[in-house]
């Protein structure tokens, strides 16, 4: 591709193309990717990625998550079922149509599961701050529980990804 004044801020990303283990990401990028930019993460999740729990954790920084349905005559429709908990009350909420979710700087939120998915969706997760940071909350849910679940402590300092607790299959 041809090198332009501000092609630089274009992000191809191309279908298959895993970015650190990422399973269908559609889009991400930080500050080590692009910089001046936020921590940004789009991907897929369809009947056949469904992704681990995420386990309860707080940020540095606001967070939005934004879930979008892809069903061309009904966009409201996400076709699956998000289980988000919120608060250090595990508060839990059955998400089941396209929406935002503002989270303000180190509030507790998750776990998040997925089920019944019966058609992809796009899952959009964006940081107020140059790289993701994210400080796992332990004792909310039972040990074992948690242990299953995906879990990231990252501080921002970290390059790529950072250290992540990330079990598979």
């Amino acid at each position: 591709m041809a090198k332009t004044k501000y092609g630089q801020y274009i992000l191809y990303t191309r279908p298959g193309k895993k970015q650190e283990g990422l399973p269908d990401v559609v889009a991400r990028t930080d500050n080590d990717i692009m910089p001046g930019s936020q921590h940004f993460l789009a991907h897929r999740i369809s009947p056949w990625y469904v992704p681990r729990p995420h386990s309860p954790h707080l940020h540095k920084d606001p967070e939005m998550l934004v879930m979008i349905g892809t069903d061309p005559k009904d966009p409201w429709d996400l076709g699956a079922e998000v289980h988000l908990c919120l608060g250090k009350e595990m508060e839990k909420h059955v998400i089941t149509e396209s929406c935002l979710v503002f989270i303000p700087a180190k509030f507790i939120h998750c776990p998040i599961s997925y089920h019944n998915v019966t058609r992809p969706f796009i899952f959009i997760q964006v940081q107020y701050g140059p790289k993701m940071t994210e400080y796992p909350c332990k004792g909310l849910i039972p040990e074992e529980q948690f242990a299953e679940m995906v879990s990231f402590s990252v501080d921002g300092t970290q390059k790529g990804m950072g250290s992540r607790t990330w079990k598979s299959g």
